[in-house]
């Protein structure tokens, strides 16, 4: 029973990314960062984040999201450039929604 549950929670989770794939494309940028974020999540994954961000795009909360693949933290902001610095560092990443334009 548990490798069916596994097996079935696998194929639950490809789906959604696969539905949150079609529904908005990211540009990732690397070695950039957020630094003016309205929210922070701490420990989740690159999917999550963008998630997170997608969710917040039609209330205008999410403009750019910001990732620390070495943290695994995530920062949110409803501003666009001004949110944005440039970082000499591959574990820092942005990720730019594409309807959060």
């Amino acid at each position: 029973m548990g490798v069916f549950t596994k097996s079935c929670f696998s194929v639950i989770c490809f789906v959604t990314a696969l539905a949150l794939q079609e529904q908005a494309n990211f540009d990732i940028v690397k070695g950039k960062k957020v630094v003016n974020a309205t929210k922070t999540i701490k420990k989740v994954s690159q999917f999550q984040c963008a998630a997170s961000c997608l969710r917040l795009v039609e209330k205008g909360e999410c403009k750019v999201a910001g990732y620390n693949s070495g943290s695994r933290e995530c920062y949110l902001s409803s501003h666009m450039l001004e949110a944005v610095v440039a970082n000499a560092t591959d574990e820092w990443k942005i990720l730019i929604p594409e309807n959060g334009k």
